[in-house]
């Protein structure tokens, strides 16, 4: 009856033990960042979408992953180069280029599990850079209070090329009580008599610049 009873727990002892072991929870062993290698123009607002998928093991079973996109903490070994947000998304700053590195990290046993994927930013296309601007008022020589004037700026290189610049030099009046200019496109809106300097900047991208400057007459009688 002894030997019948021991038996019994043994047999006992051999059905729990899978079940104990079924039941512990899988540990997060490493993190996969895809994609893995990124090489990006240098080009700023440049994105690129990252996931992270955690990799899963139990003591006897087969590896099972989960998406951790939205729950790592997401860094950038270049944040010059480029800056990541918490949802995964990369975005290039056109400031700097190179090498660097995307890192997702999360939490495991013997502290953070971290997931690396390469981004490299290609070298700047050499660009012929712009020596002096022309302003050119697309209009008659003065402008009457409550009217749109339209600026062009003319772009001047080394070689005497002329370039028209649509949308790029940042554009500036002196005196608001005039005119004001809206800085992106260069379209003036007249307010009152006087004269207002109107002044374009331009940045090369190597980060130099050419201004122009020219007067806008605002005249009530006109």
């Amino acid at each position: 009856m002894h030997y019948r009873s021991l038996l019994g727990a043994l047999l006992l002892i051999g059905v729990l033990a899978p079940l104990t072991s079924c039941s512990t929870s899988p540990s997060l062993t490493s993190i996969t960042v895809d994609p893995a290698s990124v090489t990006a123009s240098y080009s700023a607002g440049l994105q690129v979408e990252f996931i992270a998928i955690g990799n899963y093991t139990t003591p006897g079973h087969t590896a099972v992953t989960k998406d951790l996109t939205d729950q790592v903490n997401w860094t950038s070994s270049f944040n010059q180069m480029v800056t990541i947000d918490s949802a995964g998304v990369a975005t290039v700053q056109g400031v700097a280029y190179g090498i660097g590195a995307i890192y997702a990290a999360y939490p495991g046993f013997h502290g953070d599990i971290v997931g690396t994927a390469a981004f490299t930013v290609s070298a700047p296309t050499t660009t012929p850079a712009i020596r002096s601007l022309s302003l050119i008022q697309n209009s008659k020589a003065s402008a009457e209070p409550n009217s749109t004037v339209q600026f062009t700026a003319m772009g001047k290189m080394a070689d005497g090329t002329l370039v028209k610049l649509t949308g790029q030099p940042k554009w500036t009046s002196t005196d608001n009580e005039v005119a004001t200019i809206d800085e992106a496109t260069g379209l003036v809106s007249t307010l009152g008599a006087g004269r207002s300097t109107i002044v374009a900047v331009y940045t090369n991208p190597d980060g130099t610049t050419a201004v122009g400057v020219t007067h806008l007459f605002v005249d009530a009688k006109n």
